[in-house]
């Protein structure tokens, strides 16, 4: 009721027009030029316009993520062709990223991404610590292909590189945003945010910028077993903020010092429920009878255990920045995070009462520090080089107690039982450089390179816990530990045909650092890319067009997989794959034929499969199984669709005096793909075309918008993960996204 009541409110406010399009631009009420703005991106770790530089780029404003309410991470893949998300379980946001159809979606904690995350020029260690809201922020830019020797860290399929807002010197300001939706689910969710910023000039040379947030989210999926868990929460509540200072303590030296934190509770979409049933499935029997009809349209649970999260995530920077004579510019970014997580949930996901207990905690924390000299712009000859140091802490324990049914002898306590625990030490040490010469006028050579030292460390410890029969592995082996040293490269030709043409070539070696399978401390060996891309970026019609195209072809050796044997138990295997492959072209469309209408799109074709993988885990029925084991190659990867398309248009008018209005429309349309690596028939997530839309009323004299918006209008199913059911071989489960259902909601956005 209180959210409603707010935006009662909110709807009798007109307010200013958010700024329309892309990365770090801005348009005003009345544009002044048909011309596609100009977009800045730091894929080359400094400012630069995006038609300069040979990669493929996809960047997104701050304020485009609002105007399209994209709230976390995970919601990013709305608007990128090349990107795509699987839910990682136990949160909504703890996700990982696929681009151009790779990606690690794996949950054991030793593995990181291939695709890395950084926030503000960090690099996180595991995809869980990006467990953030969008609230505050400059721009996001996903980098396709491999990234890793300019960021700092393991980037072997790509990068989504985050910047929030920087504090503004001589400026006083603040912003009020809220917003209330509701999703057309069993439970009707009720989606409720709203955040709070200010920007306050402290002195002439120093500014302070603060930020404050709440998310409210009512229950996802609705509990129908009148046996549940009373304090189990399939809602998601966050509160946190963060703040940065700003200090110009000299016209040569500059300190940025920020910390931010995030308090995350409840299981959210992060829960899974039943999908699938085989005819005669006691599990189906146990569904019909509380009223639920598995399938993709299924938003109910029977669940009578104990299911909630609670994760903690934070952190604090400093970064200094010297001008030094000649215009050389040099930065060290001193940063420390840390993600706490405790959390249980009922892991048969039914109403039987097969497991008691299924509780884990973790722990992650990272220190780094990176030191980077740059050269200025515009010179013949421009260069950076730079140190980067990380230590890292990872634990995590985890407890089964699950009676499965089945008696229970004397002397044991459970019939099914797992009590383990994993501590990782990693540290990672580089030197890096990158160089770009004009050969000669319209004509330029970019190379650069990075050494990197790995050393990792893995403690392993399980017991059966009482158990009859243990679920992972019993044993208490000594520590492992293993160093890799890695040269990783790249180098790009480019070529300005005229100042509107520019044409490229690309060829790198990527990098993702080695790791232990968290239950049987099996050796997995490093990730290695080799990557070559073509392309062009290209603006018409007098700039009103932009049209850049990318075709490109990577393949990966020792490639790090996941894949589930739910024919021997549940057994999660972490394994070198072999070699896959990679390849496809994408297409980024930018166009203002009129001042007031701006069109944006992206497709994207994407082949990306094994060459060889001859160690996955089978599927319940497959035929050509032996020892529990199939050969996947030739299979096309996990969450990689062949085509994806997005489209973006907003059109902008004037209703006369202050008076403006803003319609946007969105579509995001992509083909089937598999969740497994198997090939499971049963693992499908068919192809779908969803549509966002909104209408915004603004006063540009009062200073905000008052917006009405439908997310996935035609209420599309799609889902964010399928999986065999851990007890019930045949059965499956599913875990649910947001974006699956449609929303319907307002907002209110007031700065001042």
């Amino acid at each position: 009721m209180r959210h409603r009541t707010i935006l009662s409110c909110a709807t009798a406010t007109l307010v200013f027009i958010p700024t329309l399009g892309t990365a770090q631009t801005s348009s005003s009420a009345q544009p002044a030029t048909l011309e596609v703005p100009e977009i800045i991106v730091t894929a080359n770790r400094r400012a630069e316009p995006l038609q300069k530089v040979p990669m493929a780029v996809s960047a997104i404003s701050g304020e485009e993520l609002i105007q399209r309410g994209v709230q976390n991470p995970q919601e990013i893949e709305r608007l990128v062709s090349s990107l795509t998300i699987q839910n990682n379980g136990g949160n909504q946001q703890a996700s990982n990223f696929s681009i151009r159809g790779v990606g690690t979606a794996s949950f054991q904690r030793s593995a990181e991404s291939s695709v890395a995350t950084v926030v503000d020029d960090v690099a996180l260690i595991r995809s869980d610590m990006a467990i953030i809201n969008f609230v505050d922020l400059e721009s996001v830019e996903v980098l396709n292909g491999p990234q890793g020797f300019l960021f700092g860290k393991n980037a072997s399929a790509g990068l989504v590189n985050i910047h929030s807002k920087d504090p503004r010197i001589g400026e006083n300001s603040a912003r009020l945003y809220s917003e209330y939706g509701q999703l057309a689910n069993a439970a009707n969710t009720d989606l409720f945010r709203v955040q709070v910023i200010g920007n306050i000039a402290t002195g002439s040379r120093s500014a302070l910028r603060v930020n404050a947030f709440l998310v409210d989210n009512s229950d996802f999926l609705k509990p129908v077993n009148p046996a549940r868990n009373r304090d189990s929460s399939y809602g998601l509540r966050q509160s946190g903020g963060s703040a940065k200072f700003l200090w110009q303590a000299t016209d040569t030296f500059t300190l940025l010092l920020a910390g931010d934190y995030l308090d995350s509770k409840g299981v959210g979409a992060g829960f899974a429920n039943i999908r699938s049933t085989l005819p005669g499935s006691p599990l189906g029997t146990e569904e019909a009878a509380f009223g639920i009809t598995p399938g993709p349209d299924n938003s109910k649970t029977s669940a009578d255990g104990y299911s909630n999260f609670r994760n903690k995530v934070g952190g604090a920077q400093a970064k200094a920045t010297l001008e030094l004579d000649g215009g050389l510019t040099l930065n060290n970014i001193l940063a420390f995070r840390q993600l706490k997580s405790r959390g249980e949930f009922d892991a048969d996901y039914s109403g039987f009462p097969l497991v008691q207990a299924f509780p884990g905690r973790s722990n992650f924390r990272q220190w780094s520090d990176e030191l980077r000299l740059t050269s200025p712009a515009g010179g013949r000859f421009e260069y950076q080089l730079g140190l980067f140091a990380m230590r890292a802490y990872i634990f995590e324990g985890t407890r089964l107690a699950a009676d499965l049914g089945q008696p229970v002898p004397p002397g044991f306590t459970t019939f099914l039982g797992g009590d383990g625990l994993y501590r990782q030490r990693q540290s990672n040490y580089a030197l890096y450089g990158q160089g770009t010469y004009e050969l000669t006028p319209g004509l330029k050579l970019t190379a650069g390179a990075r050494v990197t030292h790995d050393k990792i460390n893995m403690l392993y410890r399980s017991t059966a816990g009482g158990g009859v029969i243990s679920l992972i592995p019993v044993g208490s082996p000594p520590a492992e530990s293993r160093k890799e040293t890695n040269l990783s490269w790249r180098a790009s030709l480019q070529y300005d045909v005229d100042p509107n043409v520019m044409v490229y070539g690309t060829a790198a070696r990527g990098y993702k650092g080695p790791g232990f399978a968290q239950y049987s401390l099996f050796y997995v060996r490093p990730e290695i890319p080799t990557h070559f891309e073509v392309g062009s970026k290209i603006q018409l019609l007098g700039r009103k067009l932009t049209l850049n195209v990318a075709a490109y072809n990577t393949e990966f050796k020792d490639f790090q997989a996941q894949s589930i044997d739910v024919t021997n138990g549940l057994t999660f295997r972490l394994q070198n794959a072999g070699k896959l492959r990679t390849r496809g072209f994408d297409v980024q469309l930018l166009a203002r034929p009129t001042s007031r209408l701006t069109l944006n799109g992206g497709l994207s074709y994407t082949d990306a499969r094994f060459l060889s993988f001859q160690g996955d885990a089978c599927y319940i029925g497959q035929a050509s199984c032996a020892g529990g084991v199939t050969d996947s190659s030739g299979n096309r990867l996990p969450n990689a669709p062949k085509w994806k398309a997005v489209a973006d248009v907003s059109y902008e008018a004037p209703l006369g005096g202050d008076f403006s209005a803003l319609f946007n429309m969105g579509v995001k349309s992509q083909t089937s793909f598999n969740f497994l690596s198997n090939a499971d028939p049963n693992t499908v997530q068919k192809g779908y075309t969803t549509m966002d839309a909104s209408v915004a009323l603004s006063n540009a004299a009062w200073g905000g918008t008052v917006r009405l918006f439908c997310r996935n209008c035609t209420d599309t199913r799609f889902v964010g993960t399928i999986s065999g059911h851990p007890f019930f071989p045949g059965d499956y489960i599913q875990n649910l996204t947001p974006s699956g259902f449609r929303q319907i909601g307002a907002s209110l956005d007031v700065q001042f």
